[in-house]
């Protein structure tokens, strides 16, 4: 627009000066008028003072009206930067003062909250009419500047549609949110109401403060510049590290932690986390993955690195587990920086920080899967937003050194997380059209992919081949929770799975073909309950008590139904989700979508396994809000180009590399030194068998000397061993937990040292060539130290539990009974 145009636009807007005035002065009785409501037991002096403010601003109201009615152009003057800032921070002081008054002590700042909101509320709409008022007078209305996102809006069209036919088909056939016999959980934690606000606004003001806005705020921030490559990223990562590690590990009382007991009284891995935990520990004392494959091997690798540095501290090995995967939300920033904007990665990396903020502060309360506790779903995650990096980067320059990188970091992902080798197929479709479906140049890209990926992940399958003799990721018992997925009964029943016998590709396949509908059914469930889950990370309108008060768990009761108010959220939901997709599809074309490729083939997966729900959608959950912030941050981007930001400044056009060409001849030496670091890497989890030396390798005559040694005979110990269901080994003590009678963990499978019985004891676990589940009776708080290394005397009492008898340190002894009391009483 010519500058004539904008001043007659201005001119235009100037004439409406005293309305903006008379409408003020109207509000403010509208405010008085609602204070007059507010119960009250006389005219007090704050009561007054709060119709002096309303008198106030309608008198001057009225007076600025009928002044501006002489000369509209006067007040022009105020149509400035500064005093457009000033109105800008009214209404953000106003809303900040509402939410507190309301929720930091609603006991004791309600009434004050009552009294002050009709003021408050006068003051938030007057400074946002101001603002808006202000700068129509300074900038004018630009309708053919908003006009140019035309085809983002036209896209988002086109996914809303199909969002919205996927949202009337789970809501007239319920599939996806019927609970499937299997198994079934609820969705994942979800930011609160505050958090989400803060983090779009956040967002919002790091896009206008980064361009030449509506506000005409100089200098421009360029894309690239240091403020956004390096600052805040790093300013996220601090913040996300510092509010993560501020929740102290004494919430770790739920999932995948037991609760804090004597005689440690910290929070100690337990179920899944602590079988990666032992597992890992396993290398330090030279007993190798206890001779079996371990799941994930490379993060089995990493926490035995930590505990490599840090021995038996498990809040420090936490606090260094939390400090890496802060990395996520930076991961996250980077990516939709290059789908979007900063202001974009700003916003999903605050979703994303947030979101775990609130996994923290409930992990006492709920089953959770978080930064602090040792399982892979949460790396697994930040592992899906590096690849989607890679990905992008591999497709954009479409080179052999690109493909090569990026089939060796495939290869990588997959040590981390077996079962995302169902998001290649989905990924590779994609990569098709990213060719352009230019077929030969994709398969060329292809070959290139899987041989390097092949040659990361060959030493952990050939490590494997030779302890099974076969060639496979995981323990073959491993899939015995796929196997007994696929029936009608006895979901999760791993015996009915006989790894020397049963094939579960097989069992898949007969189950498929003699039972389509049905598996096409709890497929069907499972894919659409993942993405349902990631929607409902996102808030919904319900009850909250306070910022002091504990986190509403409403998704925990979700029982597939919502209220008519949250229908319409969540369809508001799904059409700033399409603009997101819009936007990313517009942008980077087929690029754009890599998340949701790796989002699709993950819930595929789901399917396939027939699991979802909360930290088995973890992984790719963040895929909804993060084409959200993508979408929000468009729509108000799109809205300041109304008031005057510039399309060319506010959203620039990504600079593309140009896109190379496969060709085999391109092969050099340095290319075999890339794929040998892919190769090495690989080979840590199998290098880290040869750390240490076997730690206990003592004979059965020289344990029975260190009881001896303890002060016990050596004739009532060989007598004690004389019986056939007694055994005498040493280890590394895991995991002591004293309970009382009647007292102890619920679930108890797999790890029976813990089962509630009816005498005191502490159950503990014992590592040493094989992994023991032992209690040892005692009303005694004893010295039992986590990481000792200990003798212990016991007796098999069936059902892979003992019952230790003794219990010798380096220092100490305990003797539970005597040992002329036969194993078979206690």
């Amino acid at each position: 627009m010519n500058s004539n145009t904008h001043t007659k636009t201005s001119e235009v807007f100037s004439k409406f000066w005293p309305w903006f005035f008379f409408a003020a002065a109207f509000q403010s009785l509208l405010a008085a008028a609602a204070l007059l409501t507010v119960p009250s037991e006389g005219l007090s002096l704050a009561r007054l003072a709060l119709f002096g403010a309303f008198a106030f601003i309608f008198l001057a109201g009225m007076y600025l009206g009928f002044t501006a009615r002489r000369d509209v152009f006067r007040f022009d003057r105020f149509a400035r930067t500064p005093i457009i800032l000033t109105s800008a921070l009214l209404p953000l002081t106003s809303s900040l003062l509402l939410f507190l008054l309301r929720y930091l002590n609603p006991e004791r700042l309600l009434p004050y909250y009552e009294r002050m909101s009709p003021l408050l509320w006068l003051l938030f709409v007057l400074g946002a009419e101001a603002v808006i008022f202000l700068l129509l007078i300074k900038n004018g209305f630009h309708p053919q500047e908003f006009s140019k996102r035309k085809p983002v809006y036209i896209s988002a069209l086109a996914a809303f549609c199909l969002l919205l036919s996927v949202f009337l088909f789970v809501s007239i056939t319920r599939i996806g949110i019927t609970p499937d016999t299997a198994y079934w959980g609820e969705p994942g934690v979800a930011i609160m109401g505050w958090q989400f606000a803060l983090s779009i606004l956040i967002g919002f003001a790091v896009l206008l403060a980064g361009s030449p806005s509506a506000f005409r705020l100089p200098p421009s921030v360029d894309q690239n510049s240091s403020l956004t490559t390096y600052f805040l990223p790093i300013a996220l990562y601090l913040t996300a590290a510092l509010l993560w590690l501020s929740v102290p590990v004494e919430v770790l009382t739920n999932s995948f932690y037991a609760p804090s007991s004597p005689p440690l009284n910290t929070p100690l891995p337990y179920s899944d986390a602590g079988y990666y935990d032992y597992a890992s520990q396993s290398l330090l004392i030279g007993s190798d993955y206890f001779g079996g494959i371990p799941p994930r091997p490379l993060y089995v690798t990493f926490l035995a690195f930590l505990h490599f540095l840090f021995g038996q501290n498990y809040p420090a090995i936490i606090a260094a587990q939390t400090l890496a995967l802060a990395l996520f939300p930076v991961a996250l920033y980077f990516l939709a920086k290059k789908l979007h904007s900063p202001a974009a990665g700003v916003t999903v990396a605050l979703f994303a920080i947030f979101r775990e903020l609130v996994g923290l502060w409930i992990s006492s309360n709920t089953r959770v899967a978080n930064s602090k506790i040792f399982i892979t779903d949460f790396p697994t995650a930040l592992g899906i937003v590096a690849m989607c990096l890679v990905i992008i980067w591999w497709l954009e320059r479409r080179d052999f050194k690109s493909t090569l990188a990026a089939g060796g970091a495939f290869g990588l992902f997959l040590l981390f997380r077996t079962q995302s080798m169902l998001t290649l197929p989905v990924v590779f479709v994609l990569a098709w059209f990213a060719f352009q479906r230019k077929t030969v140049e994709w398969i060329k890209a292809g070959i290139v992919f899987g041989v390097t990926m092949l040659l990361a992940v060959l030493p952990w399958l050939t490590h494997n081949y030779m302890v099974t003799g076969a060639f496979s990721f995981d323990d073959p018992k491993q899939v015995a929770v796929i196997y007994s997925q696929y029936s009608f009964t006895d979901n999760l029943d791993l015996n009915q799975f006989d790894p020397e016998r049963d094939s579960v590709r097989e069992r898949i396949l007969s189950f498929t073909l003699e039972n389509p509908a049905y598996v096409a059914t709890f497929f069907t469930t499972h894919f659409l309950n993942t993405e349902i889950g990631g929607l409902l990370a996102l808030p919904l309108i319900k009850p909250f008590n306070g910022l002091q008060a504990p986190v509403n768990l409403y998704w925990m009761e979700w029982d597939g139904s919502l209220e008519w108010y949250n229908v319409l959220l969540l369809l508001v939901y799904l059409a700033i989700l399409a603009v997101g997709f819009g936007t990313a599809w517009r942008r980077m074309g087929w690029l754009g979508l890599v998340p949701l490729a790796f989002n699709l083939g993950y819930a595929i997966s789901n399917g396939i396994a027939r699991f979802s729900s909360w930290r088995y959608n973890l992984p790719v959950d963040w895929v909804i809000y993060f084409y959200f912030a993508i979408g929000a941050i468009e729509i108000l981007g799109g809205l300041s180009l109304l008031f005057g930001a510039q399309n060319d400044k506010l959203f620039p056009q990504n600079a593309q590399p140009k896109a190379g060409i496969i060709s085999f001849r391109d092969f050099r030496f340095r290319h075999i030194l890339i794929a040998l670091a892919f190769m090495l890497v690989g080979s840590l989890p199998w290098l880290a068998k040869g750390f240490a030396q076997p730690r206990y390798t003592s004979t059965q005559d020289e344990l029975v000397t260190q009881l001896v040694s303890s002060g016990y005979d050596h004739e009532e110990i060989q007598k004690f061993l004389t019986q056939p269901d007694a055994v005498l080994m040493e280890g590394r003590m895991l995991y002591p937990r004293l309970y009382r009678r009647n007292a102890g963990l619920s679930s108890a499978n797999p790890w029976p040292a813990y089962a509630i019985q009816d005498f005191p004891r502490i159950g503990f676990i014992l590592i040493n060539n094989d992994v023991y589940n032992l209690y040892f009776p005692t009303r005694d708080l004893l010295g039992f130290s986590q990481g000792a290394d200990s003798v212990v005397l016991a007796c098999d009492v069936g059902d892979g539990l003992f019952e230790a008898r003794v219990v010798a340190f380096e220092n100490s002894s305990y003797q539970s009974a005597p040992l002329e009391t036969p194993c078979a009483n206690r």
